[in-house]
């Protein structure tokens, strides 16, 4: 290309980046980025993520960080994929208190909202299994996330987990999340034995609840007459 008087763009340079940083080239590639930028073109958050999974894979967790710091500094926003990779490569190289950080910052920028819970409940499950704290993780969040899916029985598998290690950041929030989950699921005696569950728990439900289970009516007796 170059013999010819074509210069790669930065697709083409992604390409090769990607290609050298999972065979573990990282000369090459940072020879490459560095022509990348003589050439006047920017390194986009492809590029950024890229070396980020290579290196996390590799455990090279702490020049993962230098790249993440490089794209701040840039004023890139760091999006779902970039936290999973850092995330994946801390828990490899058993950095529990970065990966709580950075769950807690994805979480807290909102970055679920539905979409892929399965991450986070590999994370809330490796937390409760180390003993983590999890009162800063609003895991209503993830609740909602899994009933969003109709995941239901994982929805109450994160609950169980807050239980049974005693880290119940907003149990409230999240019985009631999942209530509603259960009824819009049309799951209704499962919605009824978790509002049991609630009220053994010491939690009283409260009004929103309540108002979930209010299309409930007893059943009339038909009397026929013979």
């Amino acid at each position: 290309m170059f013999l010819r008087g074509v210069k790669p763009d930065l697709v083409t340079y992604n390409s090769f980046i990607n290609s050298l940083c999972h065979s573990a080239q990282w000369k090459e590639a940072t020879r490459l980025c560095n022509r990348m930028l003589d050439e006047g073109i920017a390194p986009d958050v492809v590029t950024f993520n890229t070396v980020i999974d290579a290196l996390c894979k590799e455990r090279r967790t702490k020049e993962a960080l230098s790249v993440l710091e490089l794209m701040s500094h840039r004023g890139m926003r760091l999006g779902i994929v970039t936290y999973n990779s850092l995330i994946y490569g801390m828990c490899l190289t058993d950095q529990w208190d970065e990966t709580t950080r950075l769950f807690d910052e994805m979480v807290g920028q909102g970055l679920f909202q539905g979409r892929m819970p399965e991450e986070a409940h590999k994370v809330l499950e490796t937390r409760v299994k180390y003993g983590m704290e999890l009162s800063k993780i609003p895991c209503s969040m993830l609740i909602d996330g899994y009933c969003f899916c109709g995941k239901m029985d994982k929805a109450k598998k994160v609950i169980d987990l807050m239980v049974i290690k005693h880290h119940v950041p907003d149990i409230a929030s999240c019985y009631k999340a999942l209530v509603n989950g259960y009824m819009q699921a049309k799951r209704i005696g499962e919605a009824l034995r978790l509002v049991e569950e609630m009220i053994e728990q010491g939690v009283t439900p409260d009004v929103e609840t309540l108002k979930a289970l209010r299309g409930l009516r007893p059943k009339k007796h038909v009397v026929s007459a013979e």
